[in-house]
């Protein structure tokens, strides 16, 4: 029988070397692929803990009760967040944290955004039947204006020159110039819309209805209502990925992401995420989306490539809503 002759010191230092190098770089690799689905300048508010979280730096900020909506300007620099129960925005330095101010606003306040050029900001008003126009240089409200029976949330316009907002108690969206900020018109939508987003060219609007349980696809132009797509069990949160590929609606009393294909006005798929998912963002680039699943204090991000789920961040108690740097 051959004799084994004890491995050379040297050699045996050499392999484990050179094993501690593909452990390290396997590690390496496992933590980088990580890194490309943790957002910077994504934020979502947690209404288990009256705080607004940093997803991509994995802390939270104190904040007030009943956190809602959340918005991040187009710099980067601000987050503004409602607090619900304290009729209040909350603002915040999006770098450091730091508390900016606390902005009084009408009642029951839901949907805030942060305008194009990250002039103003306008909040949905539920208790009030209005919208706050916040001036952000001014961090102050500088118009309230009426704008119909139980405004939930928003979006502006490419230009920033009108902000659309959806009246649940009217299943309608206002519209509202922000040069002369009055309310210039509506559009239909179906039974009690909440949630509500555009198409990246400005010429549709995609509303989420809690009461008809559907999107309508509304043309701009002539405000006809080109398609209802039938959806899971609400209440609702709605993308439209910035490249326009793809619009994803949650529902809050199911477990999945509808992905809509908009050129065939129809679901392609539903995403299993988990129980209670609401606030949904894809990233500026379109390459993931994040998902706030309010049940297992979870966002879920998805790959918009292969439409599975990829990975998975804790936050905190009960994520809410989402906002992310170029998709606020």
């Amino acid at each position: 029988m051959a004799e084994h002759k004890p491995m050379p010191r040297f050699r045996a230092a050499a392999v484990l070397a050179v094993a501690a190098l593909g452990l390290g770089g396997c590690a390496a690799m496992q933590q980088a692929a990580t890194d490309r689905t943790r957002p910077g300048g994504a934020y979502a508010t947690l209404q288990g803990a009256d705080a607004v979280a940093d997803l991509g730096k994995s802390t939270s900020w104190a904040a007030g009760a009943g956190m809602t909506y959340v918005s991040v300007g187009p710099e980067g620099r601000l987050v503004l967040a409602t607090s619900s129960a304290e009729n209040r925005v909350y603002a915040f330095n999006a770098r450091s944290g730091k508390l900016l101010d606390r902005i009084a606003v009408g009642e029951s306040p839901k949907g805030v955004k942060i305008d194009p050029e990250g002039e103003y900001a306008v909040v949905a008003n539920e208790g009030s039947d209005s919208i706050s126009v916040i001036d952000l240089e001014r961090m102050a409200v500088v118009r309230e204006i009426p704008v119909g029976e139980t405004p939930h949330n928003s979006v502006f316009s490419p230009s920033g020159a009108r902000v659309y907002v959806t009246l649940q108690g009217a299943s309608e969206v206002a519209v509202v110039d922000m040069d002369r900020m009055v309310k210039t018109g509506k559009l239909p939508a179906g039974k009690s819309p909440h949630n509500v987003d555009i198409s990246p060219n400005g010429k549709r609007l995609y509303t989420a209805n809690i009461g008809s349980r559907d999107v309508t696809v509304i043309r701009i132009a002539d405000g006809r209502i080109q398609a209802r797509i039938p959806l899971s069990p609400p209440h609702y949160g709605l993308d439209v990925t910035p490249d326009g590929r793809y619009v994803l609606v949650t529902g809050i009393a199911g477990s999945v992401v509808n992905v809509i294909d908009p050129d065939r006005k129809e679901r392609i798929k539903q995403i299993e995420v988990g129980p209670g998912p609401h606030g949904v963002r894809a990233g500026p680039r379109g390459r993931y989306a994040y998902v706030a699943v309010t049940g297992i204090n979870r966002v879920a991000v998805i790959n918009l490539r292969s439409l599975k789920v990829v990975d998975a961040i804790e936050p905190g108690k009960r994520p809410f809503w989402l906002a992310v740097r170029g998709n606020p």
